[in-house]
């Protein structure tokens, strides 16, 4: 019988250790992984609220947590939402006090049904806004299967959540394109305001600004409108709004080109920072109500201090 010579035998033995060691540390930094990104929500603060804009590619998703609650604005689309719905997981996420479609289109409500079958969603807010497509026949039926409450988007309704209110702005009018029948929110975290837009254009923007007037209009984070789409976010609205910061989710090296240089350009020229999912992916932005942070990737720094504006 031919024998191994010990050379060899030695040599694969440190090579099976060398593996096993390797496979072994990969083991534990999963896990460590595992536990730092599982639970997050819990790890809030008292009196802290993060509001997450998700890198879900060419789309919208975000969601606000704080201690006891927890809402969701936009779903991504049907590609990202397996991976949403993880990530909700990972935060911590099994309840939702309200889930916000802003309009019909797949890039917002793709993973609606997904949120819907997975979560326990108390109510639901979203315009009136007739329309055929899959997506949306999906969400229609999941919203009725789950049981939700669901309510008609209507300019000054007001949701309350404990120390966080949410106002809708919009829409003002009815309009023969979806985006402009977006439902425009405001979100309320002590002296912190969050606008979230939808794919809401120019047409929507000016009917808000009327209606509304500036002050209430006045936020420290605006969630950009149609990805950053030249035809959102004019230079009016942002007068109106004068954000401090301005969140674009859009995919990367997308085929329509968002977001548009214009549109950067008019960020540019209002003052606001601008944060973008295809160059910094999923952002976070933790408030107390009167400082805000943002969080890209795991690391936090402190931007602004709200009592010097308001």
């Amino acid at each position: 019988m031919a024998r191994t010579s010990r050379y060899l035998r030695t040599k694969s033995g440190r090579r099976y250790k060398i593996l096993l060691i390797l496979s072994l540390i990969a083991a534990v930094l999963a896990v460590i992984g595992a536990a730092i990104a599982v639970d997050v929500a819990r790890r809030i603060p008292d009196g802290v609220l993060r509001a997450y804009f998700i890198d879900v590619g060419q789309g919208d998703a975000s969601v606000i947590l704080w201690n006891g609650g927890c809402v969701v604005i936009d779903a991504g689309t049907e590609a990202s939402a397996e991976r949403l719905s993880i990530y909700l997981r990972k935060l911590g996420v099994s309840k939702i006090d309200c889930a916000v479609f802003t309009h019909p289109h797949s890039d917002h409500i793709g993973g609606g049904d997904n949120i819907l079958a997975d979560f326990v969603v108390k109510s639901v807010v979203m315009p009136d806004c007739p329309y055929e497509g899959e997506s949306y026949s999906e969400l229609l039926y999941y919203i009725e299967k789950e049981g939700c409450s669901i309510y008609m988007a209507t300019p000054g309704d007001e949701y309350s959540f404990g120390d966080v209110t949410m106002t809708v702005l919009g829409p003002c009018a009815e309009y023969g394109d979806e985006n402009d029948m977006s439902a425009v929110v405001k979100v309320t975290y002590g002296d912190i305001d969050f606008m979230y837009t939808g794919d809401a254009e120019s047409d929507a923007e000016y009917d808000i600004i009327n209606y509304w007037g500036v002050d209430i209009l006045d936020v420290e984070v605006l969630k950009v409108g149609h990805h950053g789409s030249y035809t959102s976010t004019t230079e009016e609205f942002l007068a109106a709004t004068t954000p401090e910061f301005a969140i674009i989710s859009c995919g990367r090296q997308n085929e329509y080109g968002h977001p548009h240089s214009k549109t950067l350009a008019r960020l540019e020229k209002a003052g606001a920072s601008v944060y973008r999912t295809d160059e910094d992916g999923t952002i976070i932005i933790e408030t107390d109500g009167v400082d805000v942070w943002r969080c890209v990737k795991g690391f936090l720094g402190r931007l602004h201090r709200a009592d010097n504006k308001k």
